[in-house]
């Protein structure tokens, strides 16, 4: 599949987890992608942690509105609007992706179909870990997370 890719995270009040995710899509080997940010009424620092990227090697968008209740649809919708690409890829605002992520979805993409994936589901201790010491769990071989699994981290 050729084309731009648009990769749509969707987030509120989370910013400390934003940046993490915006940190490992700037590392992805594929670069003709661009990240549509659908921020569901978050305060300030959602806005702040989004401008801090001005700098990503792509294009980043940031689509939002107001805070009334969950419209997590309806800012999904508004994000895909503003989005230029032919491609969606719909992320949640605390998934991390490996370097390959968008390539990977651009080697499997196929009219016609879905492409899905799978996730290794992190403990809050090493969440909260990786969040505050700002470790670079995306960096990673795939093979590391046996360790953490072992130790009853990752599920």
């Amino acid at each position: 599949m050729g084309g731009l890719i648009s990769v749509v995270i969707s987030t509120y009040n989370r910013e400390d987890a934003l940046d993490v995710v915006l940190r490992s899509l700037s590392r992805q080997t594929d670069r003709q992608f661009e990240v549509v940010v659908a921020d569901d009424g978050s305060d300030a620092a959602t806005t702040r942690a989004v401008e801090s990227w001005s700098h990503m090697p792509v294009p980043l968008k940031h689509v939002r509105h107001e805070d009334r209740g969950f419209r997590l649809a309806e800012i999904r919708n508004r994000a895909v609007l503003a989005s230029a690409g032919s491609y969606c890829i719909f992320l949640d605002g605390d998934c991390l992706v490996g370097p390959n992520f968008v390539a990977a979805h651009r080697h499997q993409a196929e009219p016609g179909y879905f492409v899905t994936g799978n996730r290794v589901r992190l403990s809050q201790k090493l969440s909260l870990r990786i969040l505050a010491e700002r470790l670079e769990a995306e960096t990673g071989p795939s093979g590391h997370w046996d360790a953490h699994r072992v130790r009853g981290d990752v599920r």
